[in-house]
């Protein structure tokens, strides 16, 4: 089997927000403690492959406790995505060879921008960097670590995240909708789970708000769908019971370290 980590579950401000005195950031329940979100793939094959590298990458990690990552999946390149990249210079390092980064060709444009100090020729004086490959990945099928993925552009606002599947998971997050040819695809594929963007729940600018989530849901038809990314106006158990209301006994509010096998 093959098995997916939630190493963080919550929006682009964590849960709590800093400051905020809202019920759901104040609360004591340790489902609405929620990391920046990031996720770690450990396939059949024995291949651990993280997805995103979050302000919190340091603290997920160390939680997981992986020996080893072998590839890296950026799905774009916001903050809440990228800005915990240096914390993979010590599995660089410790392995001692370049690490592949694999992401979107407009990600990887912004990546070497925004951290040239990785990606530029120049030397760099003083401490190390990662040693990271970046690889531009196209639509459709391509092997990874000897793991056959296939990608999907996403809208995200102004901006294309990208989206995965790989053997019967899916992850589609950071998405003000999913294009139908998509859904049509994941359909086909007869899932063991759906990994699903739902940060409120009313519309959005750039992530699908609730309804928007159970309608792609709906089309898509997987065994199990596991609602990520969510913002501090969820509160974990009163969105199960929404969901439970709903009739939508196949959806979940995801946690921080949950654990889910799919074949």
């Amino acid at each position: 089997m093959n098995v997916v980590t939630i190493l963080g579950s919550g929006t682009s401000t964590g849960i709590p927000i800093l400051g905020c005195k809202c019920d759901v950031c104040n609360s004591t329940n340790p489902a609405n403690l929620r990391l920046r979100t990031s996720v770690f793939l450990t396939t059949a094959l024995g291949k651990n492959i993280l997805v995103d590298t979050t302000p919190d990458l340091r603290s997920q990690l160390l939680q997981h406790k992986p020996d080893s990552i072998d590839a890296v999946i950026m799905t774009h390149d916001h903050a809440d995505h990228t800005h915990g990249i240096d914390d993979l210079r010590p599995y660089s390092l410790y392995q001692n060879k370049d690490l592949p980064l694999y992401c979107s060709p407009e990600t990887a444009a912004s990546i070497r921008r925004k951290f040239d100090y990785i990606f530029s020729p120049k030397p760099v004086i003083g401490g190390g960097i990662p040693q990271l490959k970046l690889i531009e990945v196209p639509l459709g099928l391509l092997s990874i670590e000897q793991e056959d993925f296939e990608f999907f552009s996403l809208p995200h606002g102004r901006v294309h995240t990208t989206g995965f599947r790989h053997r019967s998971l899916a992850y589609l997050i950071d998405c003000h909708d999913v294009p139908i040819e998509v859904c049509e695809r994941l359909k086909e594929m007869k899932l063991d789970w759906l990994i699903i963007d739902c940060v409120k729940p009313s519309p959005h600018d750039t992530h699908l708000g609730y309804e928007k989530t159970i309608e792609i849901i709906k089309k898509i038809q997987p065994l199990r769908a596991g609602l990520i990314h969510m913002g501090h106006e969820w509160d974990h158990d009163q969105l199960q019971l929404r969901l439970q209301r709903d009739g939508l006994l196949e959806a979940v509010p995801l946690k921080d370290r949950d654990i889910l096998q799919y074949r």
